[in-house]
């Protein structure tokens, strides 16, 4: 029902207009409004949005093309209290949202220590004249092959990076260097070339190490599998903390990974990728904290020297014990 104006003597008609009550509306209710109404389609949807919200009772009137909205007297403070909430929640800046992580340019440089392993399998096999100095290669796979008994009883630890560097074959080295030169781009796109580098070779040793330690039978192991699925670990275990929503499915994905690539027939050890898994997805989550709270770490050319020193002196002390 509309409201009804009353109606001024001449002198006074250009002037005032004064505005009667609704009839249905109770004497003891007060208007949000004001004499100005409601300015905007968005204001009369936020009232009666936090008014219905609260179990505030009001009601809605038109006159002159202009609305008011009333609630009753007892709970007019509470009402107007309740909206000035509203607005200075909606005032307040939002929240800072955790930044996605920053790229690294160049993040194809963490391949390039891939071509040194081919070197290594050719001067192994015979594919260009050995250097003077180095044992002959037959004698290679004894010295550096992941066995545990040897780990064990005569604590060479060296075999847990030289292992990393040996292969089968060419099918195998190449599968390695394959799935390898992409994962570990991938990775160095998030914690740049040099710490990519060096968390794959901790993540490759560190795997191993925990291969011995789970496997109670002999077995020889070697190849830089277990460092790609560490590669792969790592990056998933960066994704974690900063993956907005569903955080598991990085995680998800590199298990999808290790069943598409690291569970084929065959000679396969299934143990060290999972273990590779596991302990590069440690390491990426500890990157990420790192990363994450600023903490200090070592540079990228230091870190890229430290991941190429490791093979090279758990060479030199296998050479020196054969």
């Amino acid at each position: 029902m509309k409201p009804r104006l009353l109606r001024l003597p001449a002198p006074f008609a250009g002037y005032w207009h004064v505005q009667r009550r609704p009839r249905p509306l109770p004497p003891h209710w007060r208007s949000l409004t004001g004499s100005g109404g409601i300015t905007s389609y968005s204001q009369r949807q936020e009232m009666i949005l936090v008014l219905s919200a609260c179990g505030l009772p009001h009601q809605l009137w038109r006159f002159r093309q202009k609305e008011y909205l009333y609630v009753p007297a007892l709970l007019e403070g509470l009402a107007r209290q309740e909206l000035q909430h509203f607005h200075a929640e909606k005032q307040r800046p939002p929240a800072p949202r955790d930044l996605p992580p920053a790229l690294h340019a160049r993040c194809w440089l963490a391949a390039l220590p891939l071509l040194l392993l081919i070197l290594w399998h050719g001067l192994r096999s015979g594919w260009w004249p050995l250097p003077e100095g180095l044992p002959p290669p037959e004698s290679w796979e004894q010295a550096g092959a992941l066995d545990n008994v040897r780990l064990r009883v005569y604590g060479e630890w060296q075999r847990l990076f030289t292992a990393l560097t040996l292969h089968a074959d060419a099918a195998h080295l190449a599968g390695n260097i394959l799935l390898g030169g992409i994962m570990l781009p991938l990775l160095a796109r998030l914690t740049g070339p040099g710490r990519a580098l060096l968390l794959t070779m901790l993540g490759g040793g560190l795997g191993n190490l925990l291969t011995v330690v789970l496997r109670r039978e002999f077995v020889l192991s070697l190849g830089f599998s277990t460092a790609v699925f560490a590669a792969i670990g790592a990056l998933a275990g960066f994704m974690v903390l900063h993956h907005e929503g569903k955080r598991h499915l990085p995680l998800v994905a590199g298990v999808g990974i290790l069943a598409m690539w690291g569970m084929g027939e065959g000679n396969v050890d299934y143990l060290a990728h999972i273990c590779g898994l596991a302990a590069g997805t440690a390491l990426g989550l500890w990157e990420a904290l790192r990363s994450a709270r600023r903490w200090p770490g070592l540079p990228q050319w230091l870190s890229a020297l430290l991941a190429l020193m490791l093979p090279v002196l758990a060479w030199m002390r296998a050479f020196q014990q054969g």
